[in-house]
């Protein structure tokens, strides 16, 4: 549970009882209401919020003391999403919190850089395809916004990438790799579209 901090502080000492000492973490907690904003709830702004914004807050804190002591620097990663740039109707709550957490990389990146902690994100499009957000009734909620049969979701967000391409979850686990690597061991602050081309999506 990201939102409760003992609960947090307890994942990152088993952590490292079990491997000795931590490298990395990367923040892919998350869930999505899609509604309009007139019926959006109090409570679905505060779990949203709960669970994304304040809990990447809480595991990286949780990280950071860690990997700061162990004075061998390390990565924090955020899965943020395409939305926290893009702008799309009936998702206030989900792409607010989005937002909030790609700017949590760029301040942190500004405060664990000393340390040699990199702090980094990746922005991908909709995965639907093996996403626990999307078989929780987030797809059939988002395909109705896009007048699209549920089944066709997948496809629809390929169609409107520059590269017509599906984003599926291997595909976000490779950017990760890349990221934690040596390939990239001077880049920090950095966010990684992985949505095969939204250029609505583009960094400014």
């Amino acid at each position: 549970d990201v939102t409760d901090e003992k609960a947090v502080e307890a994942s990152i000492r088993d952590a490292l009882l079990a491997f000795g000492g931590l490298d990395l973490v990367v923040n892919n907690a998350g869930l999505s209401i899609s509604k309009p904003l007139l019926e959006t709830t109090n409570a679905d702004w505060d779990l949203q919020h709960n669970v994304m914004a304040k809990g990447s807050f809480l595991v990286s804190r949780a990280a950071a003391r860690v990997l700061i002591d162990q004075k061998l620097g390390g990565d924090i990663v955020y899965i943020s999403s395409k939305n926290s740039i893009f702008a799309g109707p009936n998702n206030i709550a989900y792409s607010a919190t989005k937002a909030d957490q790609a700017h949590q990389v760029r301040l942190l990146a500004a405060e664990l850089g000393e340390h040699g902690i990199r702090v980094n994100g990746i922005n991908p499009d909709g995965v639907v395809r093996g996403s626990g957000i999307f078989a929780g009734g987030w797809g059939a909620k988002r395909a109705a916004v896009y007048g699209v049969p549920e089944e066709e979701l997948g496809k629809y967000y390929a169609q409107r990438t520059l590269l017509k391409r599906e984003v599926l979850p291997e595909h976000v686990a490779n950017a990760v790799f890349v990221l934690c690597t040596s390939d990239l061991d001077h880049t920090t602050g950095l966010h990684i579209p992985v949505d095969a081309g939204v250029a609505a999506a583009f960094l400014r």
